[in-house]
């Protein structure tokens, strides 16, 4: 079967080496890899490596669709000029056969446009268009880990269910497990509050979180505990702060001690970011908070049976930004009371 791109007749059977190059945020390299399985099918013999920043690099590790991955430090000023080169270099010396820009930033499409592929593909819109010759057109908006498979078309791939997966190292499992042990919480049914981002406006109130907190521990069976990672902490000591009863709170966790913990909880409650899509992984049902962000492409809510979200599409943070977002937890605890049945969940009131 011959495929035709913009200026390049693609045969798949000549693929043998096979590159994805997305270099970060968390979230979205997680969404990137959903569409492995399909690629791995289309090109079964193929090796098939992932580009992508340290420590992301990590929510790939154990992949049974990868092959190898290919991660990269991220470094500023004269050494970032230098180390770029290096990577150029070190790729063009890889001789792939296609790779794939699903990053479309300027770093990919340096990348893609001195790697020496046969087979360049990325989004026509992408900031790397002139050097694919293999054009992704978008289709309609939607849960981006499905959207993603827009990219694959000019391959043949139809879009089909995605597949987030995550590994949890024994180390890690040790690491969640000993704490929960020291604290005495290993017949309690835990709850995960995620009030960080890595973007303070996608934030929703650490007030909100600390009340909502508090109605889950007198209302529900189950015992709230905060997760939380590097550059966090102002968020916690603000849920902190603000909870009228005792909080458990982790210590600061890495990708695969947050993923393991994810595991052991019956629910989470979290803003819009790379903990929602984590938890898609590990099948951890989830509430997850929006404000200034629409949904329709960032929830899981209508793709992943146990996802759901919270949004005031009435929310006009342009004219009077708060991070309340025009609901309280009250009305989150009204929302979290009609999921909680399905995942067999006590309410008391």
């Amino acid at each position: 079967m011959w495929i035709i791109g913009r200026n390049k007749a693609f045969n798949p059977e000549s693929i043998k080496k096979i590159l994805i190059v997305h270099l970060r945020p968390l979230g979205d390299v997680l969404l990137t890899s959903g569409y492995l399985h399909a690629l791995r099918r289309k090109f079964p013999a193929a090796q098939i490596d992932f580009l992508v920043y340290i420590p992301y690099d990590r929510l790939l590790l154990n992949h049974p669709h990868l092959s190898n991955i290919f991660p990269v430090h991220r470094y500023h000023g004269r050494k970032d000029l230098y180390n770029r080169v290096k990577l150029f270099l070190k790729v063009r010396r890889k001789k792939y056969d296609l790779i794939i820009d699903s990053n479309n930033s300027t770093f990919s499409a340096q990348i893609i446009a001195l790697s020496g592929a046969r087979y360049r593909l990325g989004n026509e819109q992408g900031k790397g268009r002139l050097f694919y010759n293999l054009l992704a057109a978008d289709g309609p908006e939607r849960y981006n880990a499905a959207k993603r498979f827009d990219t694959l078309k000019p391959l043949g791939i139809e879009e089909e269910p995605f597949e987030l997966f995550i590994y949890s190292s024994p180390q890690a499992n040790e690491f969640i497990d000993h704490w929960i042990q020291q604290q005495g919480l290993q017949d309690k049914q835990i709850a995960l509050f995620s009030p960080g981002s890595s973007y303070p406006q996608k934030a929703w109130s650490g007030d909100h979180f600390a009340r909502l907190a508090d109605i889950i521990g007198q209302k529900t069976e189950l015992t709230p505990v905060v997760i939380w990672g590097p550059g966090e902490e102002s968020y916690v000591e603000e849920m902190r702060n603000a909870a009228c009863r005792p909080l458990w709170v982790l210590p600061s966790t890495n990708i695969d001690q947050c993923s393991a913990a994810l595991r052991r909880a019956r629910f989470l409650f979290c803003n819009d970011g790379g903990i929602n899509h984590m938890a898609v992984a590990t099948k951890t049902p989830t509430l997850a908070f929006f404000g200034i962000i629409n949904p329709q492409s960032w929830s899981p809510q209508g793709y992943v049976a146990t996802h759901f979200h919270l949004f005031n599409p009435e929310f006009n943070w342009r004219v009077n930004f708060t991070r309340d977002y025009d609901y309280n937890p009250e009305e989150a605890f009204a929302r979290f009371k009609e999921i909680a049945p399905q995942f067999g969940i006590k309410i008391y009131a």
